[in-house]
């Protein structure tokens, strides 16, 4: 999760009056398998539309927004036409989703495009000590993924294109993002100064990198599956499919790195647990997660401390477990029982006031709503929902619906990394208040031990949640790179222990 600028706003009500203005044929997971692996995908699959709703193949293969041709080296084999504004409108008229229509490009448009020297200055605005070698074209797509419900879903995304390519062939790189919020307008890929810190160096150093932001997020009137691992997990692996379908075959590797922070590394982290049975357009070769957001038990993010404390003040339990919970049930109650219960987890007299802060403010503004709207831990949840939800996870008499069957989510919400999976470089910073190094990032590490994965764990003991990747991605960038290239692994350049997990 991150959280901008809270250092900038104190919970009282003067912040938050300046932070708050601001389809398809379902397809369950084992449907979705057909172990493809990526082979020959070189466009989108017969039948796939464009934004004018005519086959994608009827225009001109390369050709971008404004009518030029994709980069030297690297062309984009399919439409690029669409405006800016429309890639995040999804067709009303698409082919029934099957496992073969994952990653289908169904919009691209042509962003924009940043010359060496660009690039070299806004890397150098992120303080990262890397040293770029080629200029991006940026364009922005939506392809065809499955949501976490099995339904048939669209991500949108940004891809980063070298003009100047570190090789003749190349490995793609998946970026996953952190928390935004859920509103329309937080999708990262409608803020251009978003990920440079986080995609662009790959791309700066000749890498192709797609960048989801998650089925549902900034789609239409959709919302994102927020830490559904499996919704986001399927995003981050069709995002592999997507790219092949957006470049020439014979440009690319079989070889898959997957690079996320705090919700984004929760979702790559649940690509490698889902990979052996969604399966991914190639072979994810390692993992990096800075600091991860991921579900992995019921107290996760203090979610069940919230629910056995509904006296406590809401400010006593820091900036993010409040919003997390409100977020997270919203995003489970839209998705799973339907837009028009999407509040039913709040007070009734709440809950006008939550639809339109939620669908209206990213996740700073929408995190001084939740602390100014709701003084006490308790006052956020309706009370026959909470009462049955503490029910539900203490195994007592009073565990009923709804609260059951979204109990039930968080259980097989819960993955299973994959011993034999991609290996893990698992980044945390010691100071993090955000996702802490305790009550997190060790428990997460216990998770991953129990299931036979043993990560590569650096620690940075002065990095707080908001430039935990800044401070280390130089490392990151070489650690992904040796995992690419067959070569000895880099040592952390700070391995201090992690402190217990605390759950």
């Amino acid at each position: 999760m991150r959280f901008r600028s809270w250092a900038l706003c104190s919970f009282s009500l003067a912040c938050i009056v300046a932070c708050g203005s601001g389809g398809g044929a379902p397809s369950g997971p084992a449907a979705a398998d057909s172990g493809d692996s990526g082979a020959g995908f070189t466009g989108p699959s017969q039948g796939t539309t464009d934004d004018a709703g005519a086959p994608a193949q009827s225009r001109d293969a390369g050709a971008t927004e404004d009518g030029s041709t994709g980069p030297t080296g690297l062309s984009i084999v399919v439409p690029c036409t669409s405006t800016m504004d429309d890639i995040y409108v999804v067709p009303t008229s698409m082919p029934a989703f099957s496992a073969a229509s994952r990653g289908d490009i169904v919009r691209c448009g042509h962003d924009s495009d940043l010359s060496l020297a660009d690039v070299t200055t806004q890397i150098t605005g992120t303080t990262i000590a890397v040293t770029p070698v080629s200029g991006v074209h940026i364009y922005r797509v939506a392809y065809r993924t499955t949501r976490g419900n099995g339904a048939a879903g669209v991500s949108t995304a940004r891809v980063y294109i070298p003009d100047a390519p570190r090789a003749s062939t190349l490995p793609l790189i998946v970026v996953a993002h952190p928390t935004e919020g859920l509103a329309p307008s937080c999708a990262p890929s409608k803020d251009p100064g978003s990920l440079e810190d986080q995609a662009l160096p790959w791309a700066s150093l000749g890498y192709a990198v797609i960048a989801p932001d998650y089925a549902g997020l900034g789609n239409d009137d959709l919302v994102q599956g927020y830490v559904d691992n499996h919704d986001t997990g399927y995003s981050a692996l069709d995002a592999t499919r997507a790219l092949r379908k957006l470049l020439p075959a014979a440009s690319l590797t079989n070889d898959v790195l997957a690079v996320g922070w705090s919700q984004g590394g929760g979702a790559v982290l649940s690509a490698q647990a889902l990979e052996k049975t969604y399966g991914a357009a190639g072979k994810i070769k390692g993992v990096i997660a800075f600091s991860p957001e991921w579900p992995t038990r019921d107290n996760s993010f203090g979610y069940r401390d919230l629910l056995e404390h509904p006296l406590d003040l809401t400010i006593t339990k820091g900036v993010s477990s409040p919003t997390v919970a409100a977020m997270r049930e919203y995003s489970y109650f839209s998705a799973y029982l339907g837009p028009g219960h999407a509040t039913d987890a709040f007070p009734a007299a709440s809950r006008a006031g939550v639809q339109s802060a939620i669908t209206s403010m990213c996740q700073t503004p929408f995190g001084g709503y939740i602390q100014g709207v709701f003084p006490k831990v308790g006052d956020q949840f309706d009370p026959a929902f909470h009462d049955a939800l503490l029910a539900c996870m203490k195994g007592t008499a009073g565990c009923v619906e709804p609260a059951k069957s979204y109990h039930d989510f968080m259980q097989k919400n819960v993955l299973t990394g994959d011993a034999s999976g991609a290996p893990i470089l698992f980044v945390q910073g010691l100071a993090d208040t955000i996702m802490p190094a305790a009550s997190e990032g060790a428990c997460n590490l216990d998770k991953l031990h129990k299931d036979g994965v043993t990560p590569q764990v650096c620690t940075d003991l002065t990095a707080v949640h908001t430039n935990v990747v800044p401070r280390n991605m130089a490392f990151a960038l070489s650690w992904g790179q040796a995992i690419l290239d067959g070569s000895t692994l880099p040592a952390c350049p700070s391995t201090l222990g992690m402190p217990p997990c605390t759950p």
